[in-house]
């Protein structure tokens, strides 16, 4: 169980964003330039502000 905790994905270089509400970011449509963000990693919390949004498009099949 301890392979797929958050904290384990942590430890293996990984962060997670939340948006100013405190919402998993997850698509670059939830936040806008200007935006606080909060990041967790393995130790702790990183504050910073969203300067640049560059959406990735779909390959085509």
């Amino acid at each position: 169980m301890e392979a797929v905790s958050p904290l384990a994905t942590l430890s293996r270089g990984y962060s997670i964003s939340e948006t100013p509400d405190g919402k998993l970011l997850k698509q670059v449509k939830q936040v806008k330039v200007g935006d606080p963000l909060r990041t967790r990693v393995q130790d702790g919390w990183v504050g910073s502000q969203v300067t640049q949004i560059q959406k990735i498009s779909k390959r085509k099949k």
